[in-house]
């Protein structure tokens, strides 16, 4: 499958590949592409702008000292994905 990304896309595609977290473009996009169907099936869909919105609120409460431990908040994250897939009753 060859995928045609624009000029900005590529630009952000290279740069994490640079970072080394990713071996190459398939494996960033396979792994952004589970991310967004995880997000879309909790209903968790969002644009661009509302993401901005939500990350520069997020670093607003960091500043007031209103964030939580990141060990913490993954515990938080990982307890709520197990009742989200847990049978309902």
């Amino acid at each position: 499958m060859e995928v045609k990304l624009d000029a900005e896309t590529e630009k952000l595609v290279r740069k994490e590949i640079e970072t080394g977290r990713f071996a190459d473009a398939g494996e960033l996009v396979g792994t952004a592409l589970q991310h967004y169907l995880i997000a879309r099936e909790f209903g968790e869909e969002y644009t661009r702008a509302e993401i901005e919105g939500k990350i520069a609120r997020g670093l607003a409460q960091l500043d007031q000292g209103q964030g939580i431990d990141g060990e913490e908040f993954f515990e938080q994250l990982r307890k709520r994905g197990q009742d989200l897939q847990a049978p309902r009753k």
